[in-house]
C-alpha cells in the first residue's frame, strides 16, 4: 500500500493510501487539536479539494496528536460570537463542512484515537463509519452543556438517530465521556482495535465498500442506521418501541423535563435548549432538526449563564499550569513526585479520620501508595473501614473489578508508628486543629524521618501556616495543603504558602494535588487563607441574621433561591457546629473589626449541638438524614420562637455581599493573586453558583459602581464588614 504526503497546513496533513485520502488533524501551534477559525477552514478547503479526485475511494479522519483526535471547539471563538445571529451563523456554518462528509459518495470514516469531543465527535457522527482504538485515552463526548451550551454541529440531531433517544440525552444532558469499550457498546462507533491497527483498518473500510448511494445514505429517525443486521437480536424492542412512537417519545420528554428541573432548579437554560433541539428534531427532516439546532444554539451563546461558564473553563485550564519556577519544579519532580509515581514510596498520611482517610482514598486511586497512621489501631481501621466503603461503593456500581478494589487496598500501608515514615518524601498532615497538637506531631515527623528535607503539608482550615512552621527545623519545607470535605468528591485543593515556604515544597505541593485529579488555588498565608475566610464571613452574617429573628430555613432558602447548594446553616450543621464556631473564633481574634458572632452561639454550643455527626443542630436528623429545623434553638435567641419576615433577598445580599467584599479583600491584600483565583476557589471548593461564574465574575456582570453603591448601603445599617474593599472602589472609576 503506498502512502504519499500531498500537502501541510499549520493544522492539516493530507496524504494518500492509493486511492483513499487521509487528512490528519495536526495543528502546530496547540497540544490539542481543537476547531479554530484556520482548522475549519483548512478543512473546508481540503475535503472539497479530495472530493474532487476522480477515482476517489474514501476519505479518512484521524489525528497523529497522541491521546487526542479532536477537543471541540477553540474556545477562543465563543469572544466573536456576540449576538444571536452570530452564534447560529457559527453552527450553521459547522453544519455545512460536516455535511459534506455525510453527503460524500464515497465512504468517509472517522478514525479516533484518543479523546474525541465536541465538534470532534459531531464531525465523527456525519461520517458514514466510526472506529476508534482501544487505548485508554480514546474518550468520546459531547461536553458542550458544561459550557451553558447545546452542541452546535449537529450533535443533538445525529446522535439520537445513531444511537437512540435515551442514550443520547444522557451524554448530551450530563456532557459525560464514554470509553471505547462503552462506545461500541452504545453503537456510538462500529468496531474497536488496537491503536497500531486503527488506520489501516479505517482505508480498508474505504477500499472493501462501495460508493453509498445518496438514497440509502439519509439519516432518519432510528438506532439501528449502524446495527449490523446479526445484531438486530440483541436490540431491546420495548425501548426501541418507546422511541420510535410519538406517545413514547412524549413520555421520554416529559420524564426528562422533571428531571431537568430537579437538577439545575431553573439556574441553567441549556439543558432545556438541548432537550426541545432534540426531540423536535426528530419528528422533522435531518435539515430542519439542523436549522433548529443552530437557532437554539444562537440563543444560549449569549445568554449571561454561558459567558459565565466559559469564563469558568477558562480559569479551570490556565490553573493547570504549576506556576512555580522551573528549578523547582524539576527538584520537585525528582525528589518527590517521581519516586511517588514510580511506586518506590508512598506518601505519609498522618492522622486516618474523615479528611485523612479522604485523601488516602484519592491518592490509592490515582495509583500513589500511602501510608494512613493514626495514634491507635482502632483509629486506623476506622479509616481504612471509609476508604474500603469508597471502593466498595465503586465495585458495587461496576465502575473497578474486584482485582482493582483490592489492589487499591493493598495501596494502603496501615500504621500506628511513625517510624514507616522513614523513607517518604512528603507528609500530608490532617490532624486535630490544634496548634499544640500539629507543632508536637512535626517534631515527630523530623525525629523519625531520615530525609531532613522532606515536606510537611498541612491540611489545616484556618491556622496560618506561619504559626506551624514556626515550629519546624526548616520551615521552608512546610507548606499547607487545604482539602476540603468529603475529599473523594470535593474538586478543589488550597495551597498555601507563607514568607518563607519553599518553592519546590509549594511546587511538589501542586504536582500532588495535580496527580489527584484536583482543581488547585496557591494563595498566601493567613488567618482562614482564602476560602475558609470568606465562608466564615458568610456563615456569620447568617448567624447574626437568625439571632436578629430570621427563621433558620428562611435564611437557607434564601441562599438555595440565589443559587448556593445548600444553605449557610445547613452547612454549619454538616461542618459541625463546634467546628465552624472555632474557625468562626479563630478569624474573629484577626478581624475583630469586621466580624460579628452572635453571642447566643455560645449557649447553642454548650446543649452539645454539633450538627449532623451527633444529630443535634439547627435541624433535626432522622436516621442520619436532615429533617426539620430545630425550634428549640430558639430558646436561645433574643426573639425566641417569635421569628420575623424577612425579605429573602435582603438575606442573600447581606450573606453574600460579605462573601464577596471579604473575597476583594483578600485580593488587596496579596493573599490570592488574581480574580481567576478568588473565582476558582469560591466555585470549586464553597459552591458559589458555577452559572454567575464566580463572586469577581459575578461583580463584574453586576457592575463595580452597583456593587460599590450596595455595599456603601449595607455598611451604613450593618457596620464595618460592608464597607467596600479598595478593589471595588479602585475598579469602579
Amino acid at each position: 500500500m503506498n502512502t504519499s504526503i500531498t500537502s501541510v497546513t499549520k493544522t492539516l496533513r493530507v496524504s494518500w493510501q492509493d486511492s483513499v485520502c487521509i487528512i490528519d488533524f495536526h495543528d502546530e501551534s496547540k497540544s490539542m487539536n481543537a476547531f479554530s477559525r484556520d482548522i475549519l477552514t483548512d478543512l473546508d478547503k481540503v475535503v472539497s479539494q479530495a472530493l474532487a479526485v476522480p477515482g476517489l475511494a474514501g476519505i479518512v479522519m484521524t489525528s497523529s496528536k497522541p491521546g487526542c483526535f479532536a477537543a471541540g471547539v477553540d474556545i477562543s471563538i465563543f469572544d466573536s460570537l456576540t449576538t444571536q445571529a452570530a452564534g447560529e451563523e457559527a453552527s450553521a456554518t459547522l453544519h455545512a463542512l460536516f455535511q459534506k462528509f455525510a453527503d460524500a459518495e464515497v465512504p468517509t470514516v472517522a478514525a479516533i484515537n484518543g479523546v474525541c469531543l465536541g465538534g470532534g465527535l459531531e464531525l465523527s457522527l456525519a461520517c458514514h463509519y466510526r472506529i476508534c482504538s482501544s487505548h485508554a485515552s480514546t474518550q468520546l463526548g459531547l461536553p458542550e452543556i458544561q459550557l451553558g451550551l447545546l452542541p452546535g454541529g449537529g450533535g443533538t440531531q445525529r446522535l439520537p438517530r445513531v444511537i437512540g433517544v435515551a442514550p443520547a440525552l444522557d451524554l448530551i444532558l450530563t456532557g459525560k465521556k464514554v470509553d471505547a469499550k462503552k462506545a461500541l457498546k452504545l453503537g456510538l462507533v462500529s468496531e474497536v482495535v488496537p491503536e497500531n491497527q486503527l488506520l489501516q483498518r479505517a482505508v480498508q473500510l474505504c477500499k472493501t465498500n462501495p460508493p453509498v448511494a445518496l438514497e440509502k445514505r439519509k439519516t432518519g429517525f432510528g438506532m439501528l442506521g449502524q446495527v449490523r443486521a446479526k445484531e438486530l437480536a440483541g436490540i431491546d424492542v420495548q425501548k426501541l418501541a418507546l422511541e420510535t412512537n410519538p406517545i413514547g417519545r412524549s413520555i421520554i420528554e416529559r420524564k426528562t423535563l422533571e428531571q431537568i428541573e430537579k437538577n439545575t432548579k431553573g439556574f441553567y437554560p441549556a439543558p432545556k435548549k438541548a432537550l426541545e433541539a432534540l426531540m423536535k428534531g426528530l419528528s422533522r427532516p435531518l435539515a430542519e432538526g439542523l436549522k433548529i439546532e443552530a437557532k437554539l444554539f444562537g440563543d444560549l451563546v449569549v445568554t449571561p449563564e454561558s459567558r459565565s461558564l466559559v469564563h469558568i473553563f477558562r480559569i479551570v485550564t490556565a490553573a493547570k499550569k504549576n506556576p512555580f519556577d522551573a528549578d523547582a519544579q524539576k527538584a520537585a519532580r525528582e525528589q518527590v513526585i517521581n519516586p511517588l509515581l514510580s511506586g518506590d514510596t508512598f506518601v505519609g498520611m498522618l492522622g486516618a479520620g474523615l479528611m485523612g482517610s479522604g485523601i488516602a482514598t484519592v491518592l490509592s486511586d490515582k495509583n500513589i501508595r500511602c501510608a494512613l497512621l493514626d495514634r491507635d489501631g482502632t483509629g486506623v481501621q476506622r479509616g481504612l473501614k471509609n476508604v474500603q466503603s469508597y471502593f466498595d461503593e465503586r465495585l458495587k456500581k461496576r465502575r473497578i473489578k474486584k482485582f482493582d478494589r483490592d489492589a487499591a487496598m493493598g495501596r494502603i500501608v496501615p500504621s500506628v508508628d511513625l517510624s514507616t515514615f522513614a523513607a517518604t518524601p512528603i507528609v500530608v498532615e490532617a490532624v486535630f486543629e490544634d496548634l499544640a497538637v500539629k507543632h508536637d506531631m512535626l517534631k515527630r515527623c523530623e525525629a523519625a524521618i531520615h530525609n531532613e528535607d522532606f515536606i510537611f503539608a498541612s491540611n489545616t482550615s484556618s491556622l496560618p501556616i506561619g504559626r506551624i512552621a514556626a515550629a519546624a527545623k526548616k520551615p521552608e519545607n512546610v507548606v499547607g495543603m487545604h482539602f476540603f470535605s468529603p475529599v473523594p468528591k470535593m474538586p478543589l485543593v488550597e495551597i498555601i504558602t507563607t514568607e518563607k515556604t519553599s518553592s519546590k515544597a509549594g511546587s511538589a505541593a501542586f504536582d500532588l494535588a495535580a496527580k489527584m485529579g484536583k482543581n488547585i488555588i496557591v494563595v498566601k498565608d493567613g488567618p482562614g487563607f482564602y476560602t475558609t475566610r470568606i465562608l466564615a464571613f458568610l456563615i456569620a452574617e447568617a448567624l447574626n441574621i437568625l439571632s436578629e429573628g430570621a427563621s433558620i430555613e428562611a435564611i437557607d432558602k434564601a441562599l438555595e433561591k440565589f443559587g448556593m447548594p445548600v444553605g449557610p446553616i445547613t452547612l454549619l450543621d454538616e461542618v459541625g457546629i463546634d467546628v465552624g464556631a472555632h474557625i468562626i473564633t479563630v478569624l474573629k481574634d484577626a478581624f475583630a473589626e469586621r466580624i460579628v458572632i452572635p453571642a447566643e452561639l455560645e449557649s447553642i454550643i454548650a446543649e452539645d449541638r454539633k450538627g449532623r455527626k451527633n444529630g443535634r443542630g439547627f435541624y433535626t436528623y432522622v436516621e442520619g438524614k436532615k429533617d426539620k429545623p430545630d425550634t428549640g434553638i430558639y430558646k436561645h435567641l433574643k426573639h425566641g420562637d417569635d421569628r420575623k419576615h424577612f425579605d429573602m433577598k435582603d438575606i442573600a445580599d447581606r450573606c453574600m455581599y460579605v462573601f464577596m467584599n471579604e473575597a476583594a479583600r483578600c485580593l488587596d491584600e496579596g493573599i490570592i493573586d488574581s480574580t481567576a483565583t478568588g473565582d476558582l476557589g469560591a466555585i470549586f471548593g464553597l459552591g458559589f453558583p458555577p452559572f454567575l461564574g464566580g463572586p469577581f465574575h459575578h461583580a463584574q456582570q453586576l457592575g463595580y459602581a452597583r456593587v460599590v453603591q450596595t455595599l456603601d448601603e449595607l455598611a451604613g445599617r450593618y457596620g464595618a464588614r460592608f464597607a467596600p474593599a479598595a478593589h471595588w472602589k479602585n475598579s469602579a472609576r
